[in-house]
């Protein structure tokens, strides 16, 4: 993939833009203007249109790119003062050299860059050598790239009138990215004058630069874009919430999640079904599961502590007067999940609910939940371990029933690749160790066996505190990283929970596509001699997948 800066000019032209020439929005009957920034000349009636259809602004001269123009200030020291008129300059072997402003020759401002740029070797071989800042380096080797026709502009877009709304109860300013629009408009109309004084053309020639870099960072810049306050007539940033960061890239989905990645312990395993993380699966925290399928967790909870309930009235019929059956409704069984994955001091919570007894008292109580260590003391009912079912064993028993068909897609920006986004089966992550066991709910229950990955309870036989703390990072197969091109020293993927059937039987059906393990040149992808030794791993796994 190749990236390389926006040329404006290209995309007028591909998509005929029309020109906005005047600074007033409205006429006197509260139309738009014909030539103004909401025109339906320009940008049509309909909604499709207004949302898709640009136009420019003529700057009637030239002036550097914004992402060149902040370099420059903010990174180049002296050079950004010869920029911004503070300081002189001349070319001397194809350098520039800062010099005194009675200095013969000397020159200052943007028309000294932009008449001198093809002078300018902005970089060389030895220079490069000798420039010990990497960051430096990159500067420089980014300008020097450029062409003159990109490193400075001509024309700059205008947003279609959708994206910018005709919101403000002051209709002839609109709001703050239309106030920048209207100013640069006004501002080239008076550079046009024909003012023969220099010292106000340079002013105004700056004014309109430094406009352009504002419009930059409250529409475009996706990292360090800000929203720009004009009420009192003087710029204020308030924070990085450009345009495209605010509505694209830190769009927030429902039902999903960010995590840090690390690596899974394989030391232990002999063969492919013994890794912690076989491939088409990931192992994600259990509070991450719970925040990325609420709905699902709400349905089986609620569910499963009404039946607790409803055997517990049948068992102390003679104890009990009333009972809600539904007192942990869905609200209720929410605020345990919230409780969950706010508060990791108390997951080990006992479950408790209410009751009053024959005499009327409202009486406390909890679930009793009987452990056994193998299958012979579960049926005789001896060598237990007694104690209150807590949230995190509930919670676990759900996730074992809520994500048995489930998946999740995971993410790692930049998107480089289709690879850089994979789906999953999942496997859950509770506390640092775990064990299998055996266990009833209560006299009288059937005993039910769960395998090693059961998560260990404050007061297990056994136990340190240590074995109970959570893990709270995703385990993700060593075959996804290079495709992701992430490593794990504390990368970040996002991730999306996939719900209906149709999307999980899809999901399923990605993991062995070839698409996902081989690279469209038709070499495997999963496992790649990039990171040495896990190409012998992503060997294995895949071998024994697919016997």
């Amino acid at each position: 993939m190749k990236v390389d800066i926006f040329r404006i000019d290209d995309f007028i032209d591909a998509n005929k833009c029309k020109e906005v020439t005047n600074p007033i929005f409205f006429d006197f009957s509260g139309q738009p203007t014909p030539d103004g920034l909401f025109s339906y000349n320009i940008f049509g009636y309909s909604d499709e249109e207004r949302k898709n259809i640009f136009a420019y602004i003529d700057l009637q001269g030239h002036y550097i790119h914004p992402l060149c123009y902040l370099i420059l200030i903010k990174k180049m020291g002296s050079l950004g003062k010869v920029v911004l008129g503070e300081k002189y300059a001349v070319i001397a072997d194809k350098k520039i050299k800062i010099v005194p402003p009675d200095f013969n020759g000397a020159e200052t401002g943007i028309d000294f860059l932009y008449d001198h740029f093809e002078e300018i070797d902005w970089i060389n071989e030895l220079e490069e050598d000798e420039i010990d800042s990497l960051d430096k380096k990159t500067r420089l080797k980014f300008i020097k790239s450029l062409k003159k026709d990109e490193f400075f502009v001509t024309k700059w877009l205008v947003l279609p009138p959708f994206y910018r709304a005709e919101s403000s109860t002051n209709r002839s300013m609109g709001d703050d990215i239309n106030k920048l629009y209207k100013e640069l408009i006004s501002k080239v109309r008076s550079s046009n004058l024909g003012f023969s004084f220099d010292v106000f053309s340079s002013e105004t020639k700056l004014r309109i630069q430094n406009i352009l870099k504002d419009l930059y960072l409250s529409t475009t810049a996706p990292i360090s874009g800000k929203h720009l306050n004009l009420d009192d007539g003087t710029l204020k940033g308030t924070g990085k919430t450009s345009m495209l960061r605010k509505h694209l890239i830190a769009k927030n989905v429902d039902w999903s999640a960010s995590s840090v990645i690390t690596a899974p312990v394989n030391s232990d395993a002999n063969k492919p079904e013994d890794k912690p993380v076989p491939f088409g699966y990931s192992c994600f925290p259990l509070a991450i599961l719970l925040s990325m399928f609420q709905p699902f967790y709400l349905g089986y909870c609620s569910d499963f502590l009404e039946s607790l309930l409803a055997k517990f009235a049948n068992e102390y019929i003679n104890e009990i007067q009333q009972i809600d059956i539904g007192q942990f409704n869905s609200e209720e069984i929410e605020k345990l999940i919230k409780r969950f994955i706010k508060d990791p001091q108390n997951r080990f919570e006992p479950i408790k609910f209410k009751y009053k007894n024959k005499s009327g008292v409202l009486v406390e109580k909890v679930f009793v939940m009987y452990e056994y260590k193998n299958r012979e003391d579960a049926e005789k009912g001896v060598n237990y371990f007694k104690h209150p079912l807590t949230l995190t064993e509930m919670l676990y028993f759900a996730s074992l029933q809520v994500l048995s068909d489930k998946h999740v897609f995971t993410t790692r920006f930049p998107i480089e690749s289709l690879q850089s986004i994979y789906p999953s089966r999942i496997k859950i992550l509770t506390t640092r160790k775990t064990k299998a066991i055996y266990f009833t709910m209560g006299a009288n229950s059937t005993p039910i066996y769960y395998d090693d990955r059961f998560p260990t309870i404050p007061g297990s036989p056994g136990a340190r505190d240590i074995d109970t703390e959570f893990y709270d990072v995703t385990l993700i197969g060593n075959q996804y990283i290079a495709p992701m091109g992430a490593d794990y020293d504390g990368d970040m993927v996002y991730m999306r929970a996939v719900f209906s059937k149709e999307a999980n039987d899809e999901a399923d059906r990605l993991i062995w596509a070839k698409s996902n393990y081989f690279t469209p040149k038709g070499e495997l992808s999963r496992g790649v001699a990039k990171i040495g030794k896990d190409a012998i791993l992503g060997l294995f796994e895949l071998t024994k997948e697919m016997e």
